[in-house]
């Protein structure tokens, strides 16, 4: 990792050697200078408390080490994508792993009329904490292209309060400097006031009435996120993806299956 300037982790967490690995990179890439931004996947619920709780102890070891991590719960494809064979569920997975990488580089390099760098994204990125991606396409409208980010199947922190958001907006050559602008302030109705947003926007003729948004939304979760060490149950319960507790057990643990 010596030498660059920005270094994605990409794991899937619960196991041993992504789970162990990931934070050594992490404070490797990043002692060398790197932007380190991790982007990791969490057990099913059927996998149990075990699995689930080394899962979130990797995660909240890379959470102290790393600028940013998206959290990407396996649990979602069994609402999104129940009946897809096997191998074509998980690959709708990685297509959304390709798309964050994707999005974030393509958003330093292409050539946009309001431009956006490698510096506006370190200045939202570093010391992040917990990341949001926010990806929408639609050709009805600012309006139509907010939801489509605020509600992809995949994707579902809660953002408000968040303290940095980075948004790049394209559209075909007719797209109005009011149309983008109105996508960036349905975006952050909920972030924190004093939130830095920073937001570029470019026209591509081949998106004729096409409005697409990439959102990169860090210091999201609330303020238990932006703590500095926290337990399994509370992390997962920021996240949204562990099961909800027991009532009548007393365990303070995840929900048994047995």
């Amino acid at each position: 990792v010596s030498g660059a300037d920005l270094v994605f982790i990409a794991s899937g967490l619960g196991g041993g050697s992504g789970t162990g690995i990931c934070p050594i990179v992490a404070e490797e890439a990043k002692a060398a200078g790197a932007l380190v931004v991790g982007i990791v996947t969490t057990p099913f619920h059927v996998e149990r408390r075990q699995r689930m709780a080394r899962a979130l102890e990797g995660l909240e070891s890379l959470r102290r080490v790393a600028d940013a991590v998206l959290v990407l719960d396996n649990n979602r494809l069994l609402h999104y994508v129940p009946n897809l064979p096997l191998d074509e569920a998980f690959s709708i997975m990685d297509q959304l792993v390709a798309e964050i990488v994707k999005g974030i580089v393509e958003t330093i390099t292409l050539p946009s009329l309001i431009n956006l760098d490698f510096a506006d994204v370190r200045a939202i990125m570093a010391n992040g904490g917990v990341t949001m991606m926010l990806y929408g396409e639609s050709d009805r409208g600012p309006e139509e292209v907010v939801h489509e980010a605020l509600n992809h199947p995949l994707l579902d922190v809660d953002i408000s309060g968040a303290t940095g958001v980075l948004i790049h907006v394209t559209g075909g050559q007719y797209m109005t400097l009011e149309a983008a602008s109105q996508v960036v302030d349905l975006l952050t109705a909920k972030v924190s006031e004093d939130a830095n947003v920073i937001w570029g926007a470019r026209q591509d003729a081949g998106f004729g009435d096409t409005i697409k948004v990439m959102a990169i939304i860090t210091g999201v979760g609330g303020t238990d996120l932006r703590t500095g060490r926290l337990t399994p149950d509370i992390l997962g319960d920021a996240l949204r993806i562990t099961r909800g507790k027991s009532d009548n057990t007393g365990n303070m643990g995840f929900q048994r299956f047995d």
